[in-house]
């Protein structure tokens, strides 16, 4: 029975992505080293990436196309699913034409074992179908009329939300696929197949020749201590593995050898410990999370000469501020009353930094905000809701909003034009 059978549906008569010619197989060169850590999404990109380049484009899809196995098909355009579904779900991804793949992205999912995915891609095209006309109208009105869609075909809504619930979960199919027929796929650096039993450490080098990478192997799986190190010798990270899977255990260096940051086990609550250095060896912050995302129990942080800067703690996901300390060691804010600043960096070129008043563990007070030391937001608050003016400015520093508050209760707003 095919797929399309098996959904209830029509098989189309003609599928020009799904033939495969054995006989012209194309398998790019993969790194064993670069193969064998990444891991999701990274994994997936990489073995995607000299796919799409020897495809190129559409046409060669229908030229090259019949060269790339089913699993390989499974990958590449699986791929346009969800580029296209998690920038602006499935609205965007028929508007934008990828619809005539839909038969091929179905028969590859079912191909490696993702029924799942394969009723949510074939349900979406149900509504394609009986939508397609207010789509077809669309593209010729240009952005807005796309926009609209948004509104016109709300039936899409509900899948997109099941489908960011299970991208990452292809994701791990496709990669679980690959490593288990790496031999249908690709060939390594040399050009030869795979080794799917290979045990032991693999090492890559930098071209001085100094070890860059030692990847340790049983049975062809990640398992044990994965390091990596500077072009000195130096060792910059350690990474735990089991059966393929970080066990989350690991520990980063600098380059003059001093810790940079580590995850360790907790017990109290349970979950895993972060602490940041600085690069002067001393401690920075530790923290523990629960979940990936979840923290619990205590984030203290430190300034680089050691001082504590402050002290607070998560309780059933509720942020709680307790003390705080300026470099000199003055404390400016005890049990939960006082001034509480935090200042982050968040990538090269950016930092924030928030001064805000506390009363009994809420905010209570003037709420200062600086992106890159200028002011973008000040708020007036009480008893943790917004009380009074909050303003918001905008890059150059002009004032772009100001918004009237009442125990939390928008009373006015007024926007500026500058």
């Amino acid at each position: 029975m095919s797929i399309f059978n098996l959904f209830g549906q029509s098989e189309p008569k003609n599928d020009p992505y799904w033939n495969f010619d054995e006989s012209r197989h194309f398998r790019p060169n993969l790194v064993k080293g670069e193969f064998f850590k990444l891991t999701g999404f990274d994994f997936g990109w990489y073995v995607l990436e000299p796919i799409s380049e020897y495809i190129k484009d559409e046409k060669g899809e229908l030229k090259k196309g019949n060269t790339l196995s089913y699993g390989q098909k499974a990958l590449y355009y699986w791929w346009y699913v969800d580029a296209q579904v998690t920038n602006g779900g499935f609205t965007q991804f028929y508007y934008n034409g990828y619809g005539k793949y839909v038969p091929t992205i179905i028969k590859g999912l079912k191909h490696i074992g993702d029924n799942k995915m394969a009723g949510l891609v074939n349900r979406s095209y149900d509504i394609y179908l009986k939508e397609n006309k207010k789509i077809k109208d669309a593209r010729k009105g240009g952005l807005q009329e796309f926009s609209n869609l948004y509104k016109e075909i709300e039936d899409f809504d509900e899948l997109d939300d099941e489908y960011y619930d299970l991208n990452e979960k292809t994701m791990k199919i496709i990669e679980n696929y690959i490593r288990k027929n790496p031999n249908e796929i690709c060939l390594d650096e040399n050009g030869k197949e795979f080794d799917l039993n290979l045990s032991g450490e693999l090492k890559t080098y930098y071209p001085n020749k100094k070890v860059k990478e030692i990847i340790p192997l049983a049975n062809g799986t990640l398992s044990g201590a994965f390091k990596s190190y500077y072009e000195n010798g130096q060792l910059k990270d350690e990474i735990h593995y089991k059966d393929g899977e970080q066990t989350g255990i690991r520990t980063e260096y600098y380059e003059n050898g001093n810790m940079k940051f580590s995850i360790t086990e907790s017990q109290k609550p349970k979950g895993n410990l972060h602490s940041h250095y600085y690069e002067n060896g001393n401690l920075k912050s530790t923290e523990i999370y629960v979940s990936e995302h979840d923290r619990d129990g205590k984030w203290i942080r430190y300034y680089s000469n050691g001082q504590l800067k402050s002290e607070t703690e998560f309780v059933n996901k509720e942020f709680l501020v307790q003390n705080c300390w300026d470099e000199d060691g003055t404390q400016i804010l005890k049990d939960g009353t006082g001034l509480y600043i935090n200042e982050n960096t968040y990538w090269e070129g950016y930092t924030q930094r928030n001064e805000q008043e506390y009363l009994n563990y809420k905010r209570h007070g003037k709420q200062y905000t600086y992106n890159n030391d200028k002011l973008t937001l000040y708020q007036e608050m009480k008893d943790g809701k917004e009380h009074g003016i909050t303003k918001t400015y905008d890059d150059e520093g002009n004032l772009k909003e100001e918004i009237v508050y009442e125990n939390g209760v928008e009373k006015t707003r007024k926007e500026y034009k500058n």
